[in-house]
């Protein structure tokens, strides 16, 4: 039997500057189905979102998150149903699909539930829903299994604390009130264990905010619902939808229920689906999936914005059948207390990825910053390469300056960004490590540059 496919969609933080920008041209599906989702959104008196995708300026997770929440969340939500109108249009057949909390809207949109005007007033009246809620709670990463994320949790007094989304074996956000996501956030710290709180203003998948639930459902107002086209798991409600079920209640209830990717992961595992392909930007859920299972292929075909439309094509290739298993990499073992690779979903923070290098040895750094070298920057490589080999337990020889940190040495992004707080400390930089870019540090050589090449140290 052919492996089965299923298509990933990411929820809110699945978005990177230019995504889509190299794809466009080649695939009509992008200018459609934008110029779609702005005809609906203007009736809501949102600005255009294909001019925050493909105008003159690049706009960042970081500013949009200073704009109207309605624009981040259409360009994440459209940047999903273009790129699988795309792959579709590719011939690629998914066996699932399944959506990560706010992606759910996206995955029941391609699965044919709602016509695309309906998926944009969902996101509205969500957006709308939750307005109200915004400061009265907060989200946290935290990289350990649930045992001790529940353990954390107790050591906050009066917690009212939840884990809102099980991502990975040791991949968990924990959902509840700002000042206890802070206690356990101090707790963390103490034991070395990796916490990031995530730039969201309020405690999704928690009890709390079963109120919106119903001004949800009233703003959803005359959205139809259709027959399903394709089958959609649910990781928050467990199964599989059907017709018979209301989906707009469904989508509703995915505010206050807990996301349990983990288990939805496995259970696909072990119906023969071996093929997971992140439909929308970076490759969050790609991750979580390489992180819970074994011997799996993952496709993330828009991380890298320079090679949008090969990397669609490949992930169409996978899904039909014709992509042989990926040979295995000989990385050294991860220290035991490193935590597993995998990002949360929607970490919206202001990670925007940048390319890979062209070849072995291209180290690629912040445009329009001098490249400075000699004395200065080879002080600069050594002190990194101790801190790491200390960090890590490595031989100094191993941590060469163009040597790949997660493809080579085994560095996933969790504890890449423990360490690269450490170099924010050892180097008396002035930025806050839980916004740094941790994908474009991919080489001590690309760190060793910016640290440099900044007036001040700046690594974003």
């Amino acid at each position: 039997m052919r492996d089965r496919s299923v298509f990933l969609f990411p929820g809110l933080g699945a978005y990177s500057t230019g995504v889509l920008r190299q794809a466009r041209p080649n695939h009509p599906q992008v200018g459609e189905t934008f110029e779609e989702i702005d005809a609906i959104a203007a009736g809501y008196g949102i600005p255009s979102v294909s001019e925050v995708l493909f105008g003159t300026r690049d706009a960042t997770i970081k500013h949009l998150l200073d704009e109207r929440a309605e624009l981040l969340q259409l360009a994440i939500f459209g940047t999903s149903v273009a790129a699988y109108r795309i792959l579709v249009a590719e011939g690629a057949e998914p066996y699932l699909l399944v959506g990560h909390s706010f992606g759910e809207m996206a995955a029941l949109v391609c699965a044919g539930a709602f016509d695309l005007a309906d998926g944009v007033r969902l996101v509205c009246a969500r957006t709308e829903a939750l307005r109200a809620w915004e400061g009265r709670g907060a989200m946290a990463a935290v990289g350990a299994n649930e045992s001790v994320v529940k353990h954390l949790i107790g050591l906050a007094e009066g917690h009212d604390l939840v884990i809102g989304c099980a991502n990975a074996p040791r991949q968990n956000v924990i959902a509840g009130p700002v000042e206890s996501v802070a206690e356990v956030g101090k707790a963390a710290e103490a034991l070395g264990i990796f916490f990031a709180r995530l730039n969201l203003p309020y405690a999704s998948h928690h009890p709390s905010m079963r109120p919106a639930v119903p001004d949800f459902m009233d703003l959803m107002g005359q959205v139809k619902q259709r027959p399903l086209r394709r089958p959609v798991l649910s990781p928050i409600h467990g199964r599989r939808y059907d017709d018979g079920d209301d989906l707009r209640r469904a989508i509703a209830d995915c505010l206050i229920l807990p996301v349990r990717l983990t288990d939805a992961i496995r259970e696909m595992h072990a119906q023969g689906c071996k093929n997971f392909v992140e439909v929308g930007a970076l490759n969050a859920l790609t991750r979580c999936v390489e992180a819970t299972v074994p011997g799996v292929r993952t496709f993330a075909p828009l991380l890298v914005p320079d090679e949008e439309t090969t990397r669609l094509r490949a992930a169409a290739a996978a899904v039909r059948g014709s992509v042989a298993p990926r040979p295995a990499t000989s990385a050294p073992a991860a220290s035991p207390a490193a935590p597993e690779a995998a990002v949360v979903s929607f970490l919206a923070t202001s990670t925007d990825p940048i390319p890979e290098a062209r070849a072995e040895g291209d180290a690629i750094r912040d445009p329009g910053r001098p490249r400075r070298d000699g004395d200065d920057r080879t002080e600069v490589l050594g002190r990194l390469q101790r801190l790491y080999a200390e960090a890590l337990e490595y031989p100094v020889d191993l941590l060469t300056e163009n040597a790949p940190l997660e493809a080579e040495l085994g560095i996933d992004s969790l504890k890449q960004t423990s360490l690269l707080t450490k170099v924010v400390d050892e180097f008396g930089l002035t930025d806050d490590p839980s916004t740094l870019r941790v994908w474009e540090f991919a080489t001590l050589g690309r760190i060793a540059d910016h640290i440099v090449a900044a007036d001040q140290g700046v690594l974003q």
